[in-house]
């Protein structure tokens, strides 16, 4: 059952297991953590980005607090601790947290009452978001109290690709009812989702009750709370071997009547996996739908010994006689539940009241470990073919995202139409006579502001780089339509996107219709393709991205994809030298037992182990006090200027020559300390300068680590003249010490120039848009300090006015409520330091 209140213990009806305090003694500590420096607990006032390391050893302190409604990311962080780890209460908290490891660590003695170790902890919240995190030990996440956003996409609640080992609710002297993910709120939410989590729990090293608990929580009719792609993996009493136990793994609740009852949820497509109690179960509530789901269960624990407590699938009651359990669904799911001394040892429906059973399939035949095991392969299948990696530096496929090779076909130029005066309602008054200016654009974006009142088409030819299948997005203000043909021919183009209304400035997902369904193409071949805007007033963009078969986006599509309409696909000119090939590895040598302060103890005598990488990244976790030094050749697909990174744990150089020659080489980069894995931008010594290379030439290249103890992995990675990030760099870029060149090559001396930023100037943004009372303005280049702030009606008038406001992170947070604005469109102007005025399209709900 789902606990009722995380806070006080005085509404709580479920019986606590004391448990010897002798454990705090033995607790084990994840590690994953020692490798780290912490820092004490943190409290944040006022809202940005914070990355760090931050833990507390006292119960009764949050290792990180957060105390503003402001939006506060916390990213690419270790945090640690006896008590919550990450709280905020009171604060109506904007939330996100992504690529962080959280560890629970020894609890202390705690006052009033008990601080189990929640990964993170809310009541008043408008939006929470956990992604790409790693929880081990922790008491997971609670939600709780009042959902207090605006039900936009921005204001909800997503958990989404994380793993979690071992929840557990243990406190000093005691435990808590914990879950990886409780939801218990007031206010119904629309856009919510847990999704694509792996949550793994031990015997004995777990204490978890109901892995996903919703409790008194409400999604809405046409969005329902969605709860799917999950692989939940073990739920067990405290000891393990106990008799009684009310846990399990998902589990909907409610103890309301019917205008406050857990309703609107949507379970789907999850796999529960050697669960006692239950696999599913709903206790309360309407309008909940278990479909497509997976229960297997053994009943059998690692070492082979049968569970005690009672074991069961998916069950539906009224639990707490509310009267508002009805309109349930239970349909399509496969469920196998070996229950001991159970007809037949089996229990896969305890109880179906209370809903509809439909089309449900029973596991035929024993359930044994191997059964359960070929659960998990079937999860890693899942990932593999979505291109999920889950936890820190996750989201995507673990396989190395290859750059394309660069097109043959493409001019670097897109044709621009501009029609001045052009009045109406949609894109269909745009004419197709002749316009005003013709002009090129060197990539799939128009100029911004120009006025008011005109339109414009942007046609031409993309080249695809890959055979595969292509996603489009077009983003502007206001309505834009994209278009593509089959082949170079205009009039077999179709239309596969669309705004109607407009869009921030590269803002791809404000709708579904600027998205496009996705396209095969075909490597090396030239394809028609078109967007045309209309500009009513106000501000005014227009840009058009897609997605390449490797997962690689270019938004907007780069000039060296394009040529402009009627030109001639250019016939491929026969190099006069081929270049030296690459083999796709690199060498790895690796030294054990090395000790010392710095990269200048690894050695240079023959290592432990030598062995080739298909990519610039060594393996992971591999022990404690050894050296390596991953060395070969990188072969520049461009002409072009390139930057290099390095990450590492520990201690690391980068060096690369001006030629194939090892004597030639510098050092272009380096970490004195530690990064997490695949962390780009911790220091400032982890990023080279810019360095020319030339087309098809080899240069060699040497990254040297020393590992001390904890965490180690090493990568390298760099960015091609075209803009393309590769990290690490692929295997396609690489070639082994031992291979030799086709032919001596003479090679300029590569130049090194100042680091320059790669980031493009970003246009301001407002968020959320539509807003109801407060309302968060990205100011897009960073450093500009704004004079004043104005909101406009439609005629001009004056409805709010700030002057000298203070940025936090280039952003301003302005709480509109004294304004008493009403439903509608409004004008956001502000004016900088240099006289310069932005104006911004803003909707009143």
């Amino acid at each position: 059952m789902a606990q009722k209140n995380v806070y006080t213990e005085t509404t709580s009806n479920f019986i606590f297991y004391i448990l010897p305090v002798l454990f705090l003694a033995t607790l084990l500590l994840p590690l994953g953590a020692v490798a780290q420096s912490y820092s004490g607990p943190l409290v944040i006032t006022q809202g940005g980005t914070y990355t760090g390391n931050w833990q507390s050893t006292d119960s009764e302190i949050p290792a990180v607090e957060v105390r503003t409604s402001e939006p506060v990311i916390i990213t690419n962080s270790n945090i640690r601790g006896a008590g919550y780890l990450i709280k905020s209460w009171g604060a109506y908290a904007n939330i996100t947290v992504r690529h962080t490891n959280g560890y629970g660590i020894q609890p202390t003695p705690w006052v009033n009452y008990k601080k189990a170790r929640h990964f993170l902890t809310v009541d008043v919240f408008r939006n929470v978001v956990v992604e790409n995190c790693y929880l081990e030990n922790t008491a997971g996440i609670y939600l709780g109290v009042t959902y207090n956003g605006d039900n936009t996409t921005g204001n909800t609640i997503r958990i989404r690709y994380n793993k979690a080992k071992n929840i557990d609710g243990r406190v000093y002297g005691g435990h808590e009812l914990v879950q990886f993910v409780q939801l218990n709120f007031r206010k119904p939410i629309r856009n919510a989702e847990i999704a694509w989590n792996q949550v793994m729990n031990e015997p004995n090293n777990s204490v978890v009750e109901d892995n996903i608990s919703l409790f008194n929580t409400q999604g809405t009719p046409d969005s329902p709370i969605r709860i799917h792609n999950n692989y939940i993996q073990g739920a067990y009493p405290y000891p393990a071997n106990q008799s009684s136990y009310s846990g399990g793994g998902i589990l909907s609740e409610s103890t309301a009547d019917t205008s406050s009852a857990t309703r609107h949820i949507d379970v789907f497509e999850n796999q529960l996996v050697n669960l006692g109690n239950h696999s599913m179960g709903i206790a309360g509530g309407n309008h909940i739908r278990y479909h497509h789901n997976r229960a297997i269960n053994s009943a059998l624990y690692p070492d082979g010994t049968r569970f005690q407590m009672n074991t069961s699938g998916i069950w539906t009651r009224d639990y707490h006689s509310s009267g508002a359990t009805y309109a349930n669904s239970i349909d399509n799911n496969l469920v196998g539940i070996t229950a001991w001394n159970w007809p037949g040892d089996r229990n896969d429906w305890t109880e179906n009241a209370w809903a509809s059973y439909t089309n449900n399939t029973h596991y035929e035949g024993p359930i044994s470990q191997d059964t359960e095991a070929d659960e998990f392969t079937l999860w890693q299948q899942k990932l593999t073919a979505k291109g999920i990696l889950l936890g820190p530096n996750g989201s995507a496929s673990s396989t190395p995202q290859l750059a394309p090779s660069e097109p043959t076909t493409a001019a670097g130029k897109i044709t621009r139409e501009f029609w001045a005066n052009v009045y109406g309602t949609g894109v269909s008054v745009v004419p197709t006579t002749n316009p005003t200016t013709v002009t090129e654009l060197t990539l799939f974006e128009s100029p911004k502001n120009q006025g008011d009142d005109y339109g414009q088409r942007v046609r031409g030819y993309v080249t695809a780089p890959a055979t595969g299948q292509y996603t489009f997005w077009i983003a502007s203000d206001d309505h834009s339509e994209l278009y593509l043909s089959t082949s170079e021919d205009p009039t077999k183009k179709v239309k596969i996107a669309s705004v109607t209304g407009y869009s921030g400035a590269r803002e791809w997902t404000r709708f579904a219709s600027q998205q496009s369904v996705k396209i095969t193409l075909e490597a090396g071949k030239r394809y028609y393709i078109e967007a045309v805007m209309l500009e009513i007033w106000g501000g005014d963009h227009l840009a058009v991205g897609w997605q390449l078969p490797n997962g690689t986006m270019e938004r907007p599509i780069a000039g060296n994809r394009l040529s402009p309409v009627g030109s001639a696909a250019p016939t491929p000119s026969t190099p006069t030298a081929t270049p030296p090939a690459t083999t796709g590895k690199i060498t790895r040598k690796y030294w054990a037992r090395v000790l010392g302060e710095g990269v200048s103890a690894v050695p240079t005598t023959n290592p432990t182990t030598t062995t080739e990488l298909t990519l610039f990244e060594a393996p992971q976790n591999l022990g404690d006090d050894y050296g390596q030094r991953i060395a070969g050749y990188v072969t520049a697909p461009a002409t072009g200027n390139y930057t290099f990174w390095i990450a590492s744990d520990d201690f690391s150089e980068l060096y690369l020559s001006t030629s194939e020659d090892p004597a030639k080489k510098t050092k272009i980069a380096s970490i004195v300390g530690w990064t997490n894995p695949r962390e780009w931008s911790k220091f400032g010594s982890q990023k080279s300068a810019t360095i020319a290379l030339e087309a098809g030439k080899r240069y060699y290249i040497e990254a040297v680590m020393l590992e001390h103890w904890g965490g180690d992995h090493l990568a390298v990675g760099w960015q091609l003249p075209n803009g393309t990030l590769e990290r690490p760099i692929a295997g396609n870029r690489l070639s082994p010490v031992t291979t030799t060149s086709l032919a001596t090559q003479s090679i300029a001396a590569a130049t090194i120039a100042t680091p320059a930023s790669t980031e493009p100037e970003s246009e301001p943004t407002a968020y959320p848009n539509p807003f109801k009372n407060a309302l968060q303005l990205d100011l897009g280049s960073p450093g500009t300090i704004v004079k004043e702030v104005v909101i406009l009606t439609q005629l001009g008038q004056v409805k709010y006015r700030l002057q000298n406001p203070k940025a936090v992170n280039n952003n301003l947070y302005l709480d509109l409520t004294a304004a008493r604005l009403r439903q509608g469109l409004y004008l956001l102007k502000y004016t900088d330091s240099t006289g310069q005025s932005k104006t911004l399209k803003i909707v009143k709900e």
